[in-house]
């Protein structure tokens, strides 16, 4: 189950490849979801994959192994006043 407090995204090119990328990751029984991308990334309509956070790194691993272009990876931490924080994943 992913915390919506603090999770991870991978920003996809597209949103259709966000949606082939999340496929695959429900195939390898990861939990995640398509959200809007956080507005302090793109003012646009795209969208990103939520993922846990605690399974960042192995994940990174799977898309390397799948060539699954993944345009970045960001940790999302979310405050009680429900204020965003994204910064890039530190492995």
């Amino acid at each position: 189950m992913i915390n919506r407090q603090h999770y991870g995204i991978l920003v996809f090119e597209s949103s259709s490849a966000a949606s082939q990328a999340e496929i695959k990751m429900t195939e390898k029984n990861w939990s995640c979801r398509l959200i809007p991308i956080p507005e302090q990334l793109s003012a646009g309509c795209g969208l990103v994959l939520q993922l846990s956070v605690g399974d960042l790194k192995e994940i990174k691993t799977f898309i390397t192994k799948e060539a699954i272009s993944c345009d970045g990876i960001y940790e999302v931490k979310v405050s009680k006043e429900r204020k965003k924080t994204v910064s890039p994943w530190k492995q």
